[in-house]
C-alpha cells in the first residue's frame, strides 16, 4: 500500500472519529468541523483525476471545507 493512500486512510479514520465525537456528544460546531475535514478530503480526490499538484487540490479542497463549516456553524447559530 502506498504511503499516500495509507495517510489518507488514517485522515478519513480521524476525520470520522471527529464526526461521531460531534454527533454523540450532540455538539453542532464539532459535527460540522468533522464533516467539513471530510469534504475536503473527497473534494482532494475528486480533483485527482484532473491532475495539479497535491498543494494546490488540498487548498481547493480545504477551502471548500472551511467555507462549509462556517456557514454551517452560522446556520447552527441562528438555528439554536
Amino acid at each position: 500500500m502506498a504511503a499516500s493512500t495509507l495517510l489518507q486512510l488514517l485522515e478519513v479514520a480521524l476525520f470520522g472519529a471527529i464526526l461521531l465525537l460531534g454527533v454523540l456528544t450532540r455538539s453542532g460546531p464539532v459535527a460540522l468541523l468533522g464533516g467539513g475535514f471530510l469534504v475536503g478530503i473527497a473534494v482532494l480526490n475528486i480533483l485527482a483525476p484532473e491532475g495539479g499538484s497535491i498543494y494546490r487540490r488540498s487548498w481547493i479542497g480545504y477551502t471548500l471545507a472551511g467555507l462549509f463549516v462556517l456557514g454551517g456553524v452560522v446556520l447552527y447559530h441562528f438555528a439554536g
